[in-house]
């Protein structure tokens, strides 16, 4: 009874005290009003405010005691990381994550903050420290072994009734592979999904972060993602939304791996999750980025696997998957088709004249009942208006028509469809591609021989990352090229010559195919120095920006077939007017010959027109050879014929991946 009698004459004499400072205040305003409030302030503090102020200190004492703040747990839920010099920086920027305007970059000031906000007086619904920092609040409650009835007692309502929908019970890594039209999903994606009691994953909840980015200018994207430019934000939403917008409207595969953890520490990772909910950092494409932070929250529930320690100078999201299947906390992947992938299936099963009957049916233009019409098997009727059924979601998902448009149509496709039956459902069963895990690592190094205009040389080349278009494709992208600071050094041993042969900024190809349901353009951008002959038959360095579109389509063996229009511009002392620039044109094939063994035929030529005018021609027979997953060799020759002077060429490369 005396804890609580004291309790509400404490309760009391703040009302008593608020009340008359503001009224004296609005009479008496001037030197009378701050000197009675500070005679207020300056009164006995009642028991429960003493007992309180007692228990941090000895809190505060015995967390320093014990130490803490220095360590793993405290700095994981903090994102620490230590400094060349020896101290901690907070990969969070945030200043609504610290309660200590020190706390960024001072663990201990932090750790001694918290435990003085978790003994705030209750004030908005979940504002208060208990309510903003659980995964801590639960750590140092352990730890310190912290009475809860010393504790004030918040309104944190939203909280537990989200940790109630959410109910936590297992956690899944998933990975969306690289969608090959957009340049910032080239790369690929992870994400979190932490499943309930339901039997469907769908209804589970998704922990994503990602860029509040909406530039669509691509050098204003790359720039302001390389250099930090963009906010990213955890989020924590349904995850049927991740899967509809991946795969729906993206068309990209999914890959799932359960994550080895237990309740607890699946409490934990969730309790960290609600934290960095509307708290930001600076995103970096190529390293602190999607996958990187996401590791922090795996380290939360299990601090012991040190995730983020083991990361390099580069982050991509198949770095973090690889790095979590090593440290053993990764069971085996599950496969989640695209929507695009689940039509191509069921395309494959019609004929061209079928094909063409369902993209029909889906525009509106053919009756459903029309499928009767014909020799058509049952089994081809059925696939039909199964892949109608399928193209007029996707019509739906891109907008392409209202809701009581697509409803009226799909109702009565679902109506002529249910005329047939269930059928074979295993015909539409997606064979799964090669996980990507078993595709090569991300950076490349090789190293070689070469013969230009006659003259021997010896080559090295190093590719930070991350496919090209004659890497071996499984786990990867067909038809999609991503690389950075691509560089190669040549040394002619005759004259005793070293020079830098290449050095691309960025080289980005999408060579997207089209077919009679999907319509994706094939664009290329690419920058930076290349060894080019000139005019007069002399090799120069050359600064390029080369930039194009056009379409691509699938050849009867798989491969690729593609034509780009270009424009390139040239800058070099070489020049006439120091640069060059005109339109020129692209075609080639890129044919998969077998698991091993890749070719690549190319022809292009530019016509310059602006600067030093000249006409350009270059084609390029290119071969690589998988040995092992992160070994390959290749071999390229090309000619080049610029103002009457052939120029040939061919090189020989060992590449290996890690």
């Amino acid at each position: 009874m005396k804890g609580r009698e004291s309790t509400t004459c404490y309760e009391y004499w703040t009302y008593f005290m608020t009340i008359g400072c503001s009224f004296l205040g609005r009479i008496l305003y001037g030197a009378l009003f701050p000197a009675l409030c500070l005679l207020a302030l300056s009164a006995p503090v009642p028991a429960a405010a003493a007992d309180a102020g007692s228990s941090l200190k000895k809190l505060q004492e015995k967390a320093d005691a014990l130490d803490l703040s220095a360590r793993r747990n405290w700095q994981i839920l903090l994102h620490y990381k230590k400094t060349i010099t020896g101290g901690y920086k907070s990969r969070i920027s945030d200043p609504n994550f610290f309660l200590s305007p020190a706390g960024p970059t001072d663990p201990r000031e932090e750790l001694q903050a918290t435990l003085a906000g978790f003994f705030q007086p209750p004030g908005i619904e979940g504002e208060h420290p208990i309510c903003r920092f659980p995964a801590r609040l639960r750590w140092l409650t352990e730890e310190l072994q912290i009475d809860p009835s010393t504790l004030p007692l918040p309104s944190c309502q939203q909280q537990r009734k989200l940790i109630e929908t959410v109910d936590a019970r297992s956690a899944v890594l998933v990975f969306p592979v690289g969608h090959i039209n957009s340049p910032a999903s080239m790369f690929g994606h992870t994400l979190l999904r932490i499943d309930g009691s339901s039997k469907s994953s769908l209804i589970s909840y998704a922990v994503n972060y990602a860029a509040d980015a909406t530039d669509v200018n691509g050098f204003i994207y790359a720039y302001k993602g390389i250099f930090g430019k963009y906010k990213g934000y955890y989020s924590l939403m349904p995850y049927y939304l991740k899967v509809k917008e991946y795969s729906d409207l993206e068309h990209r595969d999914m890959w799932e791996y359960r994550l080895k953890l237990s309740q607890e520490e699946v409490d934990r990772m969730l309790l960290h999750t609600l934290e960095l909910e509307r708290i930001s950092s600076e995103y970096y494409f190529l390293d602190e980025n999607c996958s990187f932070n996401l590791l922090f929250l795996i380290e939360a529930a299990r601090p012991t696997l040190q995730l983020t320690d083991r990361t390099g100078t580069l982050v991509l999201p198949t770095n973090t998957i690889d790095i979590a299947r090593e440290s053993g906390i990764l069971e085996e992947a599950v496969y989640r088709p695209s929507q695009g992938a689940r039509m191509t299936q069921m395309a494959s099963l019609l004929s061209a004249d079928e094909q063409q009957a369902a993209l029909e049916l889906a525009r509106g233009r053919r009756a459903p009942e029309s499928v009767r019409e014909g020799d058509h098997t049952e089994a081809a009727r059925r696939g039909m208006l199964d892949l109608a059924a399928e193209t007029l979601q996707l019509r739906y998902a891109g907008k392409e028509l209202d809701h009581d448009a697509y409803s009226k149509l799909y109702l009565k496709i679902l109506s002529e469809r249910s005329a047939y039956g269930k059928g074979n459902e295993e015909s539409y069963a997606i064979q799964p591609p090669p996980p990507h895990d078993v595709g090569h690592r991300a950076t490349r190094i090789g190293a070689g021989v070469g013969v230009r205009r006659g003259e021997w040389y010896g080559e090295a080349e190093l590719q930070p990352g991350f496919h090209s278009l004659l890497d071996p494709d499984q786990g990867y992208l067909r038809g999609a090229q991503i690389r950075y600071l691509d560089t190669a050094l040549a040394y002619s041993p005759g004259p005793g010559r070293l020079w830098l042969k290449t050095l691309h900024l960025l080289d980005i190809v999408s060579t997207a195919p089209r077919d009679r349901f999907f319509k994706p353009y094939s664009w290329k951008i690419a920058t930076g120095w290349d060894t080019e002959p000139m005019r007069g038959g002399r090799d120069s360095l050359i600064f390029r920006l080369n930039t194009g579109g056009g379409f691509s389509a699938r050849t009867p063996g798989d491969g690729i077939v593609y034509a780009f229009a270009e424009l390139d511009l040239n800058a070099g002392k070489r020049f006439r007017g120091k640069v060059a620039a005109g339109p020129g044109v692209t075609l080639g094939v890129l044919e998969q010959v077998n698991d091993r063994w890749k070719v690549q035929l190319q022809g292009g030529g530019f016509a310059y027109l602006l600067g030093d005018e000249r006409v350009a021609l270059k084609g390029t027979l290119a071969q690589s050879f998988r040995l092992f997953r992160n070994s390959s060799l290749s071999f390229d020759c090309a000619f080049t014929r610029v103002g009457g002077h052939g120029v040939p060429e061919a090189v020989l490369l060992a590449h290996r991946y890690f």
